[in-house]
């Protein structure tokens, strides 16, 4: 639950509680490589097309160029998981290695040892979870290195329940993955955008930051397109019921104190 808390911390930047949420997984269950990726189109018949993928936790360069090499390469929808996984019913599907392919299977396999077996990866466990009311798919990976021991059924639980539990909050607290990224912005407009939200005018923005008024309104503008809005209300409702965008003021803000 504490990771589920951090993650609604992060709520506004999709990128960075995603990253929270695999990274977190990885060391509740002692894992070394973790993968998040999210997908548009996760159903029979459909191509799926990728939104976002990021990797951490690989062992050398080479073995993160392995993979690298096997995903783009190998299309999602001819990787072995795909066909075992795809059209799942429920809105969301939690699965560790052996309850894929059994040990003599997977290890006679051109998947684990073309593949698996240069990025020095063996046992795993992917989680999947459809996102309310679109077409996105949301997963998690987390894997062991080679040689590693297979995962427990309370591991397999505590993915499934963390990922249960963010998955709910996927487009309402959670910002949906792919939208525009707070994190990237500029340290002066994430600054304005903090103002913004703590409710201060273009000319208080101007005030607290030292900053001319044609300076802050560019920079406003500049807001409002990085996020597709046209104006403050829309920036705003974008952020409501979602923390990891605001600075919360202090004393030294205030200009009285």
């Amino acid at each position: 639950m504490r990771l589920v808390g951090e993650c609604r911390d992060l709520g506004a930047d999709a990128a960075a509680w995603h990253q929270r949420l695999v990274t977190g997984l990885c060391d509740i269950t002692g894992s070394q490589v973790g993968i998040g990726a999210n997908l548009r189109h996760f159903e029979p018949g459909r191509v799926p097309t990728g939104v976002s993928i990021f990797r951490t936790g690989w062992a050398s360069t080479a073995a993160e160029q392995a993979w690298t090499d096997y995903v783009t390469t190998v299309p999602v929808q001819r990787t072995p998981e795909y066909a075992r996984l795809v059209g799942f019913r429920g809105p969301m599907v939690t699965r560790t290695r052996p309850q894929l392919y059994d040990d003599t299977l997977w290890y006679r396999s051109e998947t684990f040892n073309q593949y698996h077996k240069a990025c020095g990866i063996d046992q795993y466990v992917f989680s999947i979870r459809r996102v309310r009311t679109t077409d996105l798919y949301n997963s998690v990976w987390v894997h062991r290195p080679l040689g590693g021991a297979a995962y427990s059924r309370r591991e397999w639980w505590i993915v499934r329940i963390v990922h249960q539990e963010v998955g709910r909050l996927i487009g309402g607290a959670l910002a949906l993955p792919g939208s525009p990224g707070v994190s990237i912005l500029p340290p002066r407009q994430r600054e304005t955008l903090d103002a913004l939200l703590t409710g201060d005018s273009e000319k208080q923005v101007a005030m607290r930051l030292g900053l001319s008024r044609a300076t802050v309104h560019e920079y406003v503008t500049a807001l409002h397109r990085h996020f597709g809005v046209s104006s403050r209300g829309e920036l705003l409702s974008l952020f409501v019921g979602r923390c990891g965008a605001v600075r919360r003021p202090s004393a030294a803000d205030d200009p009285a104190v």
